[in-house]
């Protein structure tokens, strides 16, 4: 069975990756709820179309850091020394915690950068491999729209920890984050459509553009 200590580090992981930057930016710096303009996103993208490349860079910084780094940092094995089970356990809890921010009641952003600062310190070399399809893509398109890439880099993440030959906890780790990833984008904070329904169209733009709708630009203009 799990240790107290590790089943405490899981919780505040969640509660660390619940803080919701993002919103709070928009809403005390920004003058911006966030929850309900563009995207609705509550996130860097949506942030960086409402507020500007500043304020979102600084959502940026926090989520990866402090939301994604520092809860495992602190269990790793240079602090607590809960060993990398619990590591994996914890990043995971981080992302999930952005996704359904128990202070936003279970609303929340795509956990991106949260994953990214718990990858960084699961494996230095892994965080290289798991945003370069989605940087390469943007880099030579000049698009903003990489919700499609980033859906292909998550799904890619396994393969990159065989191919790095790490271990067997961050393997699990890259199958569980791709389960949340598609729970996440599934759901999108809600079952429904904004009519009400559920259709098969809704739930595979939701899947492959992460959106209700498959343009971008109507979809933060709306």
């Amino acid at each position: 069975m799990p240790s107290i200590d590790a089943l405490s580090a899981v919780v505040a992981a969640y509660l660390v990756g619940s803080i919701p930057t993002a919103y709070l930016v928009g809403k005390y710096i920004g003058d911006t709820d966030l929850t309900e303009v563009g995207s609705k996103n509550i996130g860097a993208s949506n942030a960086y179309s409402q507020l500007g490349s500043r304020w979102a860079g600084f959502v940026v910084i926090v989520d990866v850091l402090i939301k994604g780094s520092l809860p495992i940092l602190i269990v790793s094995d240079a602090v607590l020394g809960l060993g990398l089970g619990v590591q994996v356990a914890v990043g995971i809890a981080s992302v999930v915690g952005h996704d359904w921010s128990i202070f936003l009641r279970f609303r929340g952003g795509r956990g991106i950068a949260t994953t990214e600062g718990a990858i960084v310190v699961l494996s230095f070399p892994l965080a290289f491999a798991y945003p370069v399809i989605p940087a390469l893509v943007v880099l030579v398109s000049r698009k903003q729209d990489s919700a499609v890439w980033w859906l292909i880099a998550t799904l890619a993440v396994p393969a990159w920890v065989l191919l790095l030959n790490l271990p067997n906890e961050i393997f699990s780790f890259s199958i569980a984050l791709i389960g949340v990833t598609l729970l996440k984008r599934m759901t999108s904070n809600s079952l429904r459509g904004a009519d009400g329904s559920i259709s098969a169209r809704l739930l595979w733009n939701r899947l492959v553009f992460d959106r209700d709708i498959k343009s971008r630009s109507e979809w933060i203009d709306q």
